[in-house]
């Protein structure tokens, strides 16, 4: 007989089981498409031109500083960390997405947050979702106003003027996510006070959100600092895709990268993002007319080449501690902070 601590175990297995034949299939349809496409596919990988993939790992490389700047901003004055050490997690928390199965990157990534600022569990959840929640909102921005241009340019001037005014609430309701997103979170916090855990993460992001409402200029810096990520990433794909002799608009990496982090958000990987990401990105660049075989093995080759850059950036992090101990770690110790009574948790330092 089954012991129920042995119930969930059995269904994150089969999660995973099931997950993994999902990943085995798309991989299965991206090769099948590769080994019948054209000599001319794999030929452009073959004469892939180095020094502008290097050039283009270089500027990905340089856009995690806008990250660090955007990570030291949604900080209280006093908890900042420097400037390289924000670097070198943003840089080491891209990479643990990127590689580590079934969306484990996240709880390292967590891990990570909360050993570098030195705070607990919950306040380091708090701030790692306010830093999702801010870069997911900018790859929607921008993959939204890419559909809008592509929409616009291929003749259907309504739905590219809708998409566009979906953009612009958009960016409006960012602006005010701290005024709006505290009262609810806070309110959130006392609606779930009969589970502490959970009403102690809701309370460390109310506090978040803040210090961001009482500064307000920080935090639109720090929207500033998200957007401006997207810009070098947007660079750094040009540059990668003209070493593999591609010239995608702006708004094609726009509406490829969007579709990428959403497959990869949808479908967790057994390989981290490697599969899903490059379906999602190839059927984006397809709006534009490239090959989904052509689009899905150079997006392979571009995958791997800003994972790299990134992983160099987190070096000195990652070098420190293994992401798998980070991990391993993770359960028990958030366990030992839920047992503390929620009085016990400090707030977040208010402005004087």
């Amino acid at each position: 007989m089954a012991t129920p601590a042995a119930d969930p175990r059995r269904r994150s297995l089969l999660r995973r089981a099931a997950l993994t034949l999902l990943w085995l299939a798309l991989l299965a349809l991206v090769a099948r498409h590769v080994a019948h496409a054209p000599a001319d596919v794999l030929g452009r990988l073959s004469q892939a031109r180095p020094w502008l993939l290097a050039a283009g790992g270089a500027v990905y490389a340089l856009g995690f500083a806008a990250r660090a700047l955007r990570l030291n901003l949604l900080l209280p004055p006093a908890s900042r960390i420097p400037f390289g050490r924000a670097w070198a997690v943003s840089g080491a928390t891209t990479f643990l997405l990127q590689v580590l199965p079934f969306r484990g990157g996240e709880v390292a990534s967590w891990a990570l947050y909360r050993r570098v600022l030195g705070t607990g569990w919950a306040r380091a959840g708090a701030l790692f979702v306010l830093v999702k929640t801010l870069d997911s909102a900018a790859f929607l921005l921008a993959g939204l106003a890419g559909a809008a241009a592509l929409a616009l340019r291929g003749g259907a001037p309504v739905l590219g003027g809708v998409t566009a005014v979906a953009v612009g609430a958009g960016v409006v309701l960012l602006v005010l996510l701290p005024r709006l997103g505290e009262p609810l979170a806070a309110w959130a916090s006392r609606r779930f006070a009969a589970r502490p855990r959970l009403a102690r993460g809701l309370a460390e992001v109310a506090g978040g959100l803040r210090v961001a409402r009482e500064e307000p200029r920080a935090y639109l810096l720090a929207f500033a600092g998200a957007l401006a990520f997207l810009a070098g990433h947007f660079a750094a794909l040009a540059l990668l895709f003209a070493a593999l002799g591609l010239s995608p608009s702006l708004a094609a990496l726009a509406v490829a990268s969007l579709a990428s982090v959403l497959s990869a958000a949808v479908l967790p990987s057994p390989a981290g993002t490697f599969g899903p990401m490059e379906g999602g990105f190839a059927a984006g660049l397809a709006l534009e007319g490239v090959p989904l075989a052509l689009g899905a093995a150079a997006t392979g080759a571009v995958h791997l080449v800003t994972t790299l850059a990134c992983g160099v950036v987190g070096l000195p992090l990652l070098l420190r501690r293994s992401a798998a101990a980070e991990e391993r770690d993770g359960d028990q110790a958030f366990a030992d902070e839920s047992r503390r009574e929620p009085g016990e948790t400090t707030s977040w330092p208010r402005r004087q």
